[in-house]
């Protein structure tokens, strides 16, 4: 269909695949967040798709709808130069349509986005969307900042990720973890083969604070990740997590790393400790259903 000076239509899995990066850029560079992550979600098996070209072919409006089963999940970029015109609306509207139509029975849309904006956040109200998930992907500049000193509190020793602690890694886990209202609440043996099963977890990066009278905190890592950071209630307010992190830090750098990530829930004060440490806010992304 047209749309003013713009023309809409199904994208091309294969032959689209560079046009939606170029678009995921921009929109990133614009907004923050990881434009990878986006295309990701363009590029997943069985997505269905929309975009919006200009006159001269240039892809400046898009979204994908996927199959969660249950459910469906819709994501969409619109150029920077293009918003205000109503391609958000329409690219939303399409979504919406599209992913109750993928999975009639399931009833459960997801509108997903990997770098909220205070624009998307008034569109998903108009459409009467309520915000479920949001936290904020923060990153550390290995290449140019040299990690801040954070020594580990007074008889506490660190130890490196092993089959044979991995019971003890999800022991501080659960202990960190399990008052937070996202606690999954899984068994040891799902955790281990969840952390320890991604082909990119780095067992050397992950570490656990011993002491004495028990465990005190834990923190895995993935290449280019930091994945979970939690300290016994206990041991809270005495550094743990600081010396973790920055231990963590250390280590990816001296491995050649240029950047460490982290995901924070916005409702995490953990923020605040990650900030202090260097860190910098790189997007927002969240996720909205009725």
């Amino acid at each position: 269909m047209r749309d003013g000076e713009l023309t809409w239509g199904p994208l091309d899995r294969d032959g689209d695949r560079e046009a939606v990066a170029a678009l995921a850029d921009r929109c990133h560079a614009a907004d923050g967040g990881m434009p990878e992550v986006t295309v990701s979600r363009f590029r997943a098996e069985g997505a269905i798709t929309t975009g919006a070209r200009t006159a001269t072919g240039e892809l400046v409006a898009a979204a994908a709808v996927r199959v969660l089963a249950p459910g469906a999940a819709v994501i969409g970029l619109v150029d920077p130069a293009y918003r205000g015109r109503g391609a958000g609306g329409a690219l939303l509207d399409w979504g919406l349509s599209a992913a109750a139509t993928a999975d009639p029975d399931a009833g459960g849309v997801t509108v997903e986005t990997e770098a909220l904006t205070g624009a998307a956040e008034r569109l998903f109200a108009s459409r009467g969307l309520r915000q479920v998930f949001a936290e904020d992907v923060m990153s550390f500049d290995l290449a140019a900042t040299e990690p801040p000193a954070a020594p580990l509190p007074p008889g506490l020793t660190l130890h490196e990720w092993t089959p044979d602690l991995a019971v003890r890694f999800f022991t501080a886990y659960e202990a960190a973890f399990h008052e937070r209202p996202a606690y999954p609440g899984w068994p040891a043996e799902r955790w281990v083969a969840w952390t320890a099963g991604d082909e990119e977890f780095r067992p050397q990066w992950s570490l656990l604070a011993a002491g004495p009278d028990g465990d005190a905190g834990m923190v895995t890592a993935a290449e280019g990740w930091i994945v979970q950071v939690g300290v016994v209630p206990s041991w809270r307010g005495r550094g743990v997590a600081s010396a973790l992190v920055t231990e963590v830090l250390r280590r990816m750098r001296a491995g050649g790393a240029d950047k460490a990530l982290l995901d924070v829930n916005v409702d995490n004060t953990a923020a605040r400790l990650y900030a202090r440490l260097g860190f910098t806010k790189l997007g927002r992304r969240a996720k909205f259903q009725r």
